[in-house]
């Protein structure tokens, strides 16, 4: 049986090359902060499956596995787990969130080089664009 493990990531639209990610409210101290999507496995779950769930959970979206890359996988010290990173090929989908205090916005890559995020979020953001783009070129 495989531990508990962290499963995140992006959506790519290949059209408009953006990705989908979260922004946090702000806090009255603090600006508002961007994320992947991600969450916690379950029991008998592969990571890729796990994400496909995240996804479906959060943003009522089903993703077909074969849409779906891997990235890379690392340690997350600060969860204590192994965190798999995926990003999955979408349409501009409509879906309906149910994000509690985040908000799901479409953004460029460049975009992304001026948006807050922690100093891991904004590794995995790096990593997947290379990989993305290692795949289209």
């Amino acid at each position: 049986m495989q531990d508990p493990f962290y499963a995140s990531g992006i959506l790519y639209n290949q059209k408009t090359h953006q990705i989908l990610l979260l922004k946090s409210e702000a806090l009255d101290d603090k600006p508002s902060n961007w994320s992947t999507l991600g969450g916690h496995s379950r029991a008998g779950e592969d990571a890729q499956t796990a994400f496909a769930r995240i996804i479906q959970e959060a943003l009522n979206l089903n993703l077909k596995q074969k849409n779906i890359y891997p990235v890379y996988d690392y340690f997350h010290s600060i969860l204590n787990k192994i965190n798999y990173v995926f990003y999955a090929e979408v349409g501009k989908p409509k879906f309906s969130a149910n994000l509690k205090k985040d908000t799901p916005s479409w953004v460029s890559f460049k975009e992304t080089l001026k948006l807050a995020f922690s100093a891991q979020t904004k590794q995995d953001v790096v990593v997947s664009e290379r990989v993305i783009n290692s795949k289209l070129f």
